[in-house]
């Protein structure tokens, strides 16, 4: 499946900036008088899927997209190593898992944890930052709004902000055919319901960013279903489908004055042409300073960013040679 043809019939395309604040005030119109909360998340191509690092792994290696089981399996395989690795201990004593899934998912390694913006403009810095993948050619890019309100970890209640000072994993397990109705009912929340957290700041590169993260079950059709359009004649996704648009169990709705009044925990998607993606960067940085040092105040973030004037690779077909100072001689490198 195209994953452009899973956000199609919600997203709100725009071809300027001018487009991109109008979209983005129109999500603040609709949810002001209900103090809603909502998350951001960009990417630099609108035909990417929104998967986590760990699901999107997983999925490579097995060739097709995986279900909560095989995610919870690796989770813990991982977060095992982790703690055998001496990892888990931090400065004041031992890391919860929420913690620990942070600081992994800050340096790299794969986690059911995705990288989500409370600001609007930030998120959409994300979608049109310069592309460091080798990929140059201009394509379209996307922003997602998720509404959080009722989804913020940190503001669900003792329960749930018990979450993030766990040393266990807090979130249900994949539940056996017998398993009794309160463990059914808790799984069942989990992989219909997609959360966001806004961690504790613990690296500069959080505060910067105003960052937090996304995380829930993987989609399962046996709890939830998603439309293919907003007509109900046109038929659902099948659950492979869906999982190779999303990890998380979201359901997207149309933004704007013709799909009626706000739904409670919605998310948007905003498409943005190629064309305005270089001039929607520039007002960025004129508005607000954004920059990669501005949003990447770290020392990876200068060895990603600081030196972009010096090729990373060598050009295609050639062969770098170094000359070494010895009498008479020339050595490759």
């Amino acid at each position: 499946m195209d994953v452009n043809e899973f956000w199609a019939p919600w997203e709100a395309c725009v071809d300027s900036f001018e487009g991109v604040q109008a979209q983005v005030y129109g999500v603040f119109e609709k949810w002001s008088q209900r103090g809603s909360t909502f998350a951001w998340r960009g990417q630099v191509d609108a035909a990417w899927p929104l998967h986590s690092s760990l699901f999107r792994r997983l999925s490579w290696s097995a060739g097709t997209p995986r279900g909560e089981k095989e995610l919870a399996d690796a989770e813990r395989e991982i977060l095992i190593d982790v703690h055998r690795w001496g990892l888990h201990m931090g400065e004041y004593g031992r890391l919860s898992v929420m913690n620990q899934l942070a600081m992994l998912q800050h340096f790299g390694a794969p986690t059911r944890l995705i990288d989500i913006t409370f600001n609007p403009w930030i998120g959409l810095w994300f979608a049109v930052q310069e592309r460091r993948d080798g990929n140059s050619a201009p394509c379209d890019v996307r922003l997602f709004a998720f509404d959080v309100t009722k989804r913020l970890v940190n503001e669900r209640g003792p329960e749930m902000r018990s979450w993030e000072d766990d040393v266990h994993v807090p979130w249900p397990r994949p539940v056996a055919p017998r398993a009794g109705k309160k463990e059914r009912d808790e799984y069942r929340q989990w992989v219909t319901t997609a959360y966001a957290w806004r961690p504790p700041r613990f690296h500069p590169r959080l505060a910067a960013q105003n960052g937090g993260f996304l995380l829930g079950g993987v989609p399962t059709t046996s709890a939830m279903s998603w439309p293919k359009t907003t007509r109900p004649g046109d038929g659902k996704w099948a659950i492979d489908e869906v999982r190779q648009a999303t990890s998380v169990p979201i359901r997207v709705h149309k933004l704007g004055a013709e799909a009626g009044g706000p739904q409670a925990d919605a998310m948007y998607t905003i498409r943005i042409a190629a064309d305005a993606v270089a001039d929607t960067r520039r007002q960025l940085q004129r508005l607000f300073g954004y920059e990669p040092l501005a949003l990447y105040p770290d020392f990876p973030g200068f060895a990603d960013f600081g030196t972009p004037k010096l090729r990373r690779t060598p050009p295609s077909g050639s062969r770098a040679i170094l000359t070494v100072h010895h009498p008479g001689k020339k050595r490759e490198q």
